[in-house]
């Protein structure tokens, strides 16, 4: 029996339904790449072909599926058709395996989920120790229950090594490989990987490709994109999962226009009106983009960076700190008049760093990109006069000309950008005065600009930092680069980074790693 789950372009894709319901299996991508989106498709197609499994839910995102289709839901909410405290387990369970009746099993409010997971899981591996039915068992959120560092739950182990001759199939899922322990990742024959962009977690897929090379592919996959691998499918195929049946719960929700409110501080610094009581401290102060990374593993990736005297003796430098902390990024849109040949209104819309300036492109991860940070805090005639100076230099009427501003305005500005050292003098063969440009790197083009992807954002709970970089400091510098730039859209969200400080005899010094890929961040010192 083949589930027919996606499409590669115009060819649908099947999988093997034997293969998925008794063998080993992965799904694996990061947050926001639709890996829940892909497991619900799946458990709809074994619904739709009356094949029984079980799904471990830690996020209640499932239940929707009762919206179409017959299954038993086993939880603690009011809606649930039996209390996952007070239930025979063992009962249930028998039933659902001889009636190939699919189960849901939702610990999103358990007081204990890795014992009830456990408890569960034993009791499957009984049952079918005696029954030999086809069925799975499903665990989303992995690294919850067999993590690569810690106690993992035995009895789910026993399942990947021992349960396919019982009949016992199990599907495992994880937005981070990298947590899970190679143990069971080693003996799954089938993958479905979506997107990753961690080292750390393409390293932990690597054992599944011929290649380093081939696993970096992941990196370039967009979201909905997957690789099914294996046993399930005939050959390797890049495909995208098919469309939902039932309603997906598991969506971030979606942020509707409501009236708008009085501007004020964070939370705890000012009075609310006394019918509405107090501000709770963790008050939302934005929003901010999801970490990926931990802590633990941006102080894996900080033990590599440490600089060494000589190879064969220890590292003269050690990690004084490791700190999580979120960088306010600008999404900006602005409208301005361009074209070549025939003048159009033209709308822009780009991301800047809230500390520096630069611009930065929000993919899969932040690309640091030569942007503003020289010209803040600079008029709008020497912004003007700076972006437009050539290479080999220009002379004061040259400038006027070029810039058509009053002399007298062109010589403050010289002045100022001399105090600046973003221009020098410099004497010609005919002892002519020009005046050359020292940006280390040219403004860029507001029609080169690219907004990037949207992140999965979450509410910020802490303290943001202030930025350095105002709208009314971009206003001035784009209104220098293109007179007719207008600011039509403003917003500060926030980004996860890692500050990491190294000391030593010698000093100490800091850098900044991607809270989302790991990867170093270089920053121009503001």
């Amino acid at each position: 029996m083949d589930l027919v789950i996606g499409r590669a372009g115009d060819r649908e894709i099947a999988v093997d339904a034997q293969e998925l319901v008794t063998g080993r299996t992965c799904i694996i991508a990061q947050s926001g790449a639709g890996k829940s989106w892909g497991i619900a498709v799946l458990c709809e197609r074994l619904l739709e072909a009356g094949v029984g499994f079980c799904l471990i839910d830690t996020e209640g995102e499932y239940f929707s599926l009762k919206d179409r289709f017959s299954l038993l839901w086993i939880g603690t909410g009011a809606g649930c058709d039996a209390d996952i405290r007070q239930t025979n387990l063992i009962d249930l369970m028998q039933d659902a395996i001889c009636s190939r009746t699919a189960v849901l099993f939702d610990v999103s409010e358990a007081a204990d989920m890795r014992g009830e997971a456990a408890r569960l899981a034993g009791i499957l591996y009984d049952l079918e120790s005696r029954l030999k039915q086809p069925y799975l068992l499903i665990v989303e959120e992995a690294d919850k229950f067999i993590p690569q560092s810690g106690e993992s739950v035995a009895e789910i182990e026993e399942i990947s090594r021992r349960g396919r001759k019982r009949g016992l199939g199990l599907l495992v899922a994880t937005q981070r490989p990298s947590l899970v322990t190679k143990n069971i990742l080693s003996q799954c024959n089938n993958q479905i990987l979506g997107r990753l962009s961690i080292e750390n977690d393409l390293r932990a897929v690597a054992l599944f490709f011929a290649s380093r090379k081939e696993a970096a592919e992941l990196a370039e996959l967009e979201p909905g994109e997957f690789f099914v691998m294996g046993g399930l499918a005939r050959e390797q195929v890049r495909m995208r999962f098919g469309a939902r049946l039932c309603e997906h719960r598991g969506l971030t929700p979606r942020l509707d226009a409501g009236e708008p409110a009085v501007p004020g501080p964070c939370a705890g610094s000012r009075k609310p009106p006394s019918s509405m009581g107090s501000v709770p401290v963790d008050a939302p102060c934005g929003d901010a983009v999801v970490p990926v990374l931990i802590r633990e593993e941006a102080l894996d990736i900080a033990m590599g960076k440490r600089k060494r005297r000589f190879l064969v003796l220890e590292p003269e430098e050690r990690i004084v700190s490791a700190d999580r902390a979120y960088r306010p990024l600008h999404r900006l849109e602005v409208r301005y008049v361009g074209g070549l040949i025939r003048k159009t209104t033209r709308t822009a819309s780009f991301v800047v760093d809230g500390e520096t300036g630069c611009i930065v492109e929000v993919d899969r991860g932040l690309k640091v990109r030569p942007g503003f940070s020289e010209l803040l805090g600079l008029d709008e005639a020497a912004v003007r006069i700076v972006s437009g100076l050539a290479n080999g230099g220009s002379t004061l009427t040259e400038i006027e000309a070029g810039t058509r501003l009053p002399p007298g305005v062109v010589k403050k500005a010289v002045k100022s950008l001399k105090m600046a050292k973003l221009v020098t003098e410099m004497k010609t063969v005919g002892e002519t005065l020009v005046y050359v440009p020292l940006l280390s790197a040219e403004a860029p083009a507001l029609s080169a600009l690219r907004p990037g992807a949207d992140l999965p954002m979450e509410p910020l709970r802490e303290n943001p930092p202030a930025p350095r970089v105002t709208e009314a400091s971009l206003r001035t510098v784009l209104k220098g680069l293109e007179p007719t730039a207008e600011i039509v859209g403003f917003r500060t969200f926030y980004y996860p980074v890692y500050l990491v400080r190294f000391a030593s005899e010698r000093g100490s010094r800091s850098l900044v790693l991607d809270g989302c890929t790991g990867k170093e961040l270089r920053f121009p010192i503001p």
